[in-house]
């Protein structure tokens, strides 16, 4: 084997290496407006929700998901409660893994959002409130503990945690679609292009609502808006309707009390949304398809008590336990963590590199010079190291261009990988989208 071809393999194996040796994990995300968690009022008291009962019901609502991240809604603002709950709920039966961080509380509200996340997989950096009127809206930074972090390549993610205005009538609306506007607008200046869940409990009633549209609003927020996971079949006029039962969230209960609402399974309250970086995995992380739900909703359950007559979602145990605890269902959803798609560049001395547009969708233009005659060899990879696309075009000494046709490609993290006649060779992350 000649000099130069040793060389060649070995770049390439310093390529495949890097972009393949890292791992994939999926983790399992859940957001939970618990009801009054551990604060009482003059509806929801100590005999009708009791906390102590609450940590019982969540426990088996817990170990049914055995999330990784849980955020939630409703959580008094004693200043002693998220330990708590970590004590009674998380770090129990050996574990010790799970953490929190003190609640913000701008607002001064009686009732605040939390966090709740597995250390072994994530750590929390940073938490910040994205506007204060009415309630607090919480921005919590989180990095993944990859194995490329020894690399120093961090993959970040950020969760916004959101109780938006309760009621019907314009008012109320129109408070929604205020906090709507703040926390967008914080968005756009602060977490712009960037790994971002929304989650909470919205309290809306129509996807024509303002709010939902200005945070689904891509021409208003190009590079913050945020995309519902069941966009295609879920959006709509949720209040009281019946074509969509199988997302439906709150009512658990038929008939309520003075604390829990009645009425059974007919408004769609609670929600987890992505930012577009979420949904094409284009920076670490991806949405998993189809793994959206709310969890014990079988759809068929509409007006009604979700323990009614059985529960083809979940266990009986289960759906009583969602039925006592809270008047919403929790949402979950999965997401896979790769480290291989934040890959940095490796080169080895071509010159005057180009790949553009990079996100691509329909073509791709690469340039650069070498310095000899011969065949030049262009190579997609994806995620898993197989070849996707490959062309071995001649070329003279010179300023290359390539104009490459990759619409049958999907949505997702590529590795183009370019090696002139001279065996020189430049690796690049590529984003289809």
């Amino acid at each position: 084997m000649t000099s130069a071809m040793k060389k060649l393999a070995i770049v390439t194996l310093l390529i495949l290496s890097c972009f393949l040796s890292q791992g994939q994990e999926t983790l399992k995300i859940m957001q939970y407006n618990l009801l009054h968690y551990g604060v009482n009022s003059s509806f929801c008291t100590s005999s009708n929700n009791n906390v102590n009962n609450k940590d019982g019901y969540i426990r088996t609502i817990l170990s049914e998901y055995n999330p990784d991240l849980l955020t939630v809604n409703e959580f008094g603002s004693d200043p002693s409660l998220p330990e708590r709950f970590l004590n009674n709920n998380l770090n129990i039966n050996g574990v010790n893994y799970w953490k929190t961080t003190e609640t913000i509380n701008h607002a001064s509200s009686d009732l605040v959002n939390a966090i709740f996340y597995d250390s072994r997989k994530m750590t929390l950096t940073s938490h910040k409130t994205a506007q204060n009127h009415i309630r607090d809206i919480d921005v919590y930074k989180l990095y993944f503990n990859t194995e490329s972090l020894e690399q120093g390549d961090t993959i970040f993610m950020y969760c916004v945690v959101a109780h938006l205005k309760a009621g019907t009538g314009s008012d109320n609306e129109e408070k929604r679609k205020f906090m709507a506007q703040n926390t967008m607008n914080y968005l756009r200046n602060y977490c712009a292009d960037a790994n971002v869940l929304i989650m909470g409990d919205f309290n809306l009633y129509s996807a024509d609502e303002d709010a939902y549209k200005i945070l689904t609003n891509s021409s208003l927020y190009p590079n913050s808006y945020f995309i519902d996971p069941i966009e295609d079949d879920g959006v709509g006029d949720w209040n009281n309707n019946g074509a969509f039962a199988r997302y439906h969230t709150q009512s658990t209960n038929a008939s309520g009390n003075s604390c829990r609402t009645g009425g059974g399974m007919d408004d769609r309250f609670d929600f987890i949304m992505m930012s577009e970086n979420i949904r094409t995995g284009r920076d670490g992380v991806r949405y998993v398809e189809d793994s959206y739900m709310a969890l014990g909703q079988d759809g068929n359950h509409f007006n009604r008590s979700i323990n009614a007559s059985g529960n083809d979602a979940v266990p009986q145990e289960v759906a009583n336990a969602l039925y006592y605890n809270s008047d919403h269902l929790p949402i979950t959803m999965r997401i896979s963590i790769d480290d291989r798609w934040g890959v940095e560049d490796i080169s080895a001395d071509i010159i005057d590199f180009k790949m553009y547009p990079n996100p691509a969708s329909n073509n791709l233009h690469v340039c650069f010079k070498q310095q000899s005659h011969g065949k030049v060899e262009i190579k997609i990879f994806n995620v898993l190291g197989q070849i996707m696309l490959k062309d071995h075009p001649d070329s003279e000494p010179g300023e290359q261009h390539y104009e490459l046709d990759i619409e049958t490609l999907t949505q997702g993290i590529y590795l183009l990988q370019i090696i002139t006649p001279d065996g020189t060779s430049h690796a690049e992350r590529l984003i289809i989208r």
